[in-house]
């Protein structure tokens, strides 16, 4: 238990620069829509998540994220808000997921069960290559034909496949996928920011901000659509989707 503890905090001091940068952010967007802070965080970060406390749901927030607003609002300054929420991840479970992970991947069924949406996260930063280098395509391949392959036999319903994220910007993700669902990209209306779709970019595969894209970010969130702050990421998340079967066929279905 004492281990777990540790990890934990290790982990909060290594994302302390990538939950500043959600701080401002947030700050930002809130001072320019005369919003509470609390609230712009819950919306535009994915702290709630971080925190353990799943995908917020519609009304009321969820009793966690009510302590950590109330801390919050305890704080005087940058520094103080940076430390508590920091302090807060520490002390927090890791996140939930009830899905099976096949490497890097992972899907969730939605529509009852007709669609199948794809997830990534980089679970895959040895050799000091980061995931999707090209020496690793073959394990990510690997990875995919496992997980459709238990998709086919447990969700015989499933139809489509969907993903959304930064990542189909990058032609070292999309060579992953059927041509056709690589070339189906597009860019949603609206685009949460309570997950990692956007905010994944953020992060090196080694887990370190990008301070370039930190910048610019922020540079762009203090000139833009405070009302659109998904088109402030340099990177826009991408849509994909294409049948099944297209997956079925390269994948060796």
């Amino acid at each position: 238990m004492a281990g777990i503890i540790e990890e934990r905090r290790e982990e909060a001091e290594r994302l302390r620069g990538y939950f500043e940068v959600q701080l401002r952010f947030a700050q930002t967007i809130a001072a320019r829509t005369s919003r509470p802070l609390a609230e712009t965080l819950l919306e535009v970060t994915n702290l709630h998540r971080r925190f353990g406390l799943g995908r917020a749901a519609p009304g009321a927030p969820s009793e966690g994220w009510m302590r950590y607003a109330a801390g919050l609002a305890r704080c005087a300054s940058d520094a103080e808000r940076l430390a508590w929420t920091v302090e807060v991840f520490a002390a927090a479970p890791a996140e939930p997921s009830g899905a099976l992970r096949f490497g890097c991947f992972s899907y969730e069924l939605q529509d009852e069960g007709r669609v199948v949406r794809i997830h990534f996260s980089n679970r895959d930063s040895g050799e000091d290559l980061g995931p999707l280098a090209r020496a690793k395509v073959d394990r990510r391949i690997s990875e995919l034909r496992e997980m459709f392959r238990h998709v086919r036999e447990h969700h015989g319903q499933a139809r489509t496949v969907r993903g959304g994220s930064w990542l189909y910007n990058l032609e070292a993700y999309r060579r992953l996928f059927p041509p056709d669902y690589a070339a189906s990209v597009f860019e949603p209306e609206r685009v949460r920011l309570d997950g990692t779709s956007s905010w994944g970019q953020l992060l090196d595969f080694r887990g370190a901000v990008k301070p370039a894209v930190a910048r610019t970010l922020l540079d762009n969130i203090g000139q833009g659509d405070a009302a659109a702050p998904w088109r402030a990421f340099p990177l826009r998340a991408l849509g994909a989707e294409s049948p099944i079967a297209s997956f079925h066929r390269l994948y060796g279905g």
